[in-house]
């Protein structure tokens, strides 16, 4: 697009080269290149109107900004777009570039846990089918800003698009899905994850139902066939319902857990090396299939595309060393906590179990609910040494130790001194699970895990 046509389509005032052509969106500037359009929005701590002629520097052909602001002139064969809502007009630019692409298929993804992973793996199917032509959500680009700039980046040759789609208010599931209009939609679960902000679980499925809201006579619903939300979840749904997570089904046959390696499964007479452990992303890889098999990936790719899949960083994320590490720290809630547990407790270690475990948030309400059920399924895991970051997690230990929990348990409120009583503590052999939100970074304890026992 050029910015002639941006403008028309956001309805904007423009100022500058009108032939200023774009390839791609940014919201960062440090991060804009030739081609780049900078849209300048305004945030808690910073405001993108600042950086506009820094963008331009970095090689933004346009910037799409606040009319309301004092804006810069452009230099010489570049374009400002002035708006009164430079985050809606994104989004507007971004609906009409996927309309425009009328062949296009698209996947969305949502659901309290394992939207990520899951994108990953049907990427990973769809890329050894079809290549580049292959369109998908780049980490978790998956709100109202991250989905747009993924569509702005739709070319001719794309044909399918994997797109994550995440919330934590009322009505943002459906605004994305207005944006994307998926043929597909995939819902991995029901949980807890920002049930604060939504109000309440059923608040929460209602809001991931909305991944439906244009769904229709062609269009299809997947979601395990075990969510105890799944007819609330399909309530008017006008097109087709594939279920996951069961076996003997839809082609599965049997699984071997191996650890921390991952599974040995068998797929239509297939031998696959699943290298994801955990049974929860075991799932995950059953619904991605589900999607994958609706867009008619044939077996050879399904078989292919599996074997290839490696954990992400911080997401279930193993290190084998002298003391086995797992990073499971990008978001915490009970659910993932108990799929974290679960997994750890397959692995075959010599020495301790050991978990670190951070804040659970956006919980709301139910915070206190939710403390004393991690408190429980602690003392039902019984880990050998559980260190507990955060002062709200002292509710934690007494539902631990209320629940029969035998091993230690402590709270602790610095990072550096759960650093240094791990430092003390671990030996070759144990086992450290890393798990907490993304704000408390507990991957910064993980060069001290990995230096033990490595001398």
């Amino acid at each position: 697009m050029n910015a002639n046509s941006i403008a028309e389509i956001v309805d904007g005032r423009l100022v500058g080269n009108p032939d200023a052509e774009v390839i791609r969106g940014r919201v960062d500037s440090r991060l804009c290149r030739t081609g780049d359009l900078f849209v300048a929005l305004e945030g808690e701590r910073s405001d993108g109107n600042m950086y506009i002629k820094p963008a331009w520097g970095m090689g933004a052909e346009v910037a799409l900004a606040d009319e309301a602001k004092k804006l810069p002139e452009p230099p010489d064969s570049k374009a400002l777009i002035m708006v009164g809502d430079p985050l809606h007009s994104l989004q507007c630019l971004a609906s009409h570039h996927r309309r425009k692409t009328s062949s296009l298929r698209v996947v969305g993804i949502t659901g309290s846990n394992g939207k990520t992973t899951t994108k990953e793996i049907l990427a990973a199917i769809l890329f050894d089918w079809k290549g580049d032509s292959i369109l998908a959500t780049e980490g978790n680009y998956n709100s109202d800003i991250g989905l747009p700039l993924t569509l702005l980046g739709l070319r001719k040759h794309h044909e399918i698009a994997v797109l994550e789609m995440g919330t934590n208010r009322r009505g943002e599931i459906a605004l994305l899905t207005d944006i994307a209009d998926p043929e597909i939609g995939l819902i991995t679960n029901i949980g807890s994850a920002h049930v604060g902000k939504l109000g309440s679980v059923e608040a929460l499925a209602a809001e991931k139902r909305d991944i439906f809201s244009t769904a229709g006579p062609s269009s299809i619903a997947i979601i395990n066939e075990n969510e105890l939300w799944k007819d609330f979840l399909l309530m008017n749904f006008p097109g087709k319902a594939r279920f996951f997570g069961e076996w003997c089904r839809n082609g599965w046959e049997s699984y071997e857990n191996k650890g921390a390696d991952g599974f040995t499964l068998l797929r239509n007479g297939r031998r696959i090396d699943f290298a994801l452990a955990g049974y929860h992303n075991l799932l995950n890889a059953m619904g991605a299939v589900e999607a994958a098999d609706a867009l008619g990936v044939p077996e050879e790719a399904i078989t292919r595309g599996l074997a290839s899949v490696r954990s992400l960083s911080n997401r279930s994320e193993i290190r084998n060393g002298p003391v086995i590490l797992i990073r499971d720290a990008y978001n915490a809630n009970p659910e993932s906590l108990l799929a974290a547990l679960d997994m750890t407790s397959t692995i075959q270690v010599s020495g301790r179990r050991v978990v670190v475990l951070g804040e659970l948030l956006e919980l709301g309400e139910h915070t206190n609910e939710a403390l004393n059920t991690v408190g429980r399924a602690l003392a039902e895991h019984e880990p050998d040494s559980v260190l507990l970051f955060g002062d709200s997690l002292g509710a934690v230990r007494e539902a631990a130790l209320a629940a029969g929990f035998s091993g230690d348990i402590n709270l602790y409120l610095e990072i550096d001194e759960v650093g240094r009583v791990l430092s003390r503590y671990l030996k070759s052999g144990d086992l450290v699970l890393l798990k907490g939100s993304r704000r408390n970074a507990l991957e910064r304890l993980g060069e001290t895990i990995v230096k033990i026992g490595s001398d």
